[in-house]
């Protein structure tokens, strides 16, 4: 009787086992099939963005920030604003996304290799870094690298001409203000500081230069 439950056990261990193996090679290709048809056609085959779609980069963005945000999209909280011509396409392309596949299409995203960063501008980033000091660091981090806690993005690495459309997004509304967008509301409050263009281009270049920070340069050790 004994042999003949290890036998049962065995072979139906090795059933169920090989059903979820087939079941994350299957998941896997769907998520593959989806980015290259849906994503890589505005953000690259590698996730490297493309200015001309006013896409971002995402190769190696965390999974849970790919996740909120096409989320985001789905729920109304982002893309809405009729002068957010970028942002309407990203939601329509989210809305035909099966929500049981969002999270597999976002580990993709995740293990994509990093674009190279672009070059820092060459300019004054005094204001900036006070201004990020003050502001920014509290929920990106004082190296740009984003908070799960809080919701906040990882910056650093992202090129200028996307990081100033989005600031000017939250200055004039276009992004962050719907309903139920608690951190949309909070980047609105933080965007209103930046006075003028020489600010965000200041805090821009400063967010620029974050990948060349170290810890102990920020911490003195």
């Amino acid at each position: 009787m004994s042999r003949i439950i290890t036998f049962v056990y065995i072979l139906s261990t090795s059933l169920f086992g090989g059903a979820r193996v087939c079941a994350q090679d299957n998941a896997a290709k769907i998520a593959g099939a989806l980015f290259q048809n849906a994503c890589a056609q505005c953000h690259g085959a590698k996730g490297e963005g493309n200015v001309t779609f006013q896409a971002p980069p995402i190769a190696g963005l965390p999974a849970w920030y790919v996740r909120v945000q096409v989320e985001n999209f789905r729920a109304g909280r982002r893309g809405v604003h009729p002068q957010d011509i970028a942002g309407q396409m990203m939601r329509s392309i989210s809305m035909v996304v099966d929500p049981v596949n969002i999270p597999g299409i976002a580990g993709l995203v995740a293990a994509l290799p990093r674009a190279a960063s672009p070059p820092t501008p060459k300019m004054d980033m005094s204001i900036g870094a006070r201004l990020y000091a003050d502001r920014c660091a509290e929920c990106h981090r004082y190296n740009g690298t984003g908070e799960l806690v809080f919701g906040a993005a990882p910056l650093a690495g992202l090129p200028d001409w996307y990081l100033m459309a989005q600031l000017r997004k939250f200055k004039n509304g276009q992004r962050g203000a719907a309903s139920g967008d608690a951190n949309g509301q909070k980047m609105i409050l933080a965007a209103s500081y930046i006075e003028d263009e020489a600010t965000l281009k200041s805090v821009v270049a400063y967010i620029m230069s974050l990948r060349e920070i170290k810890a102990e340069q920020v911490f003195g050790n």
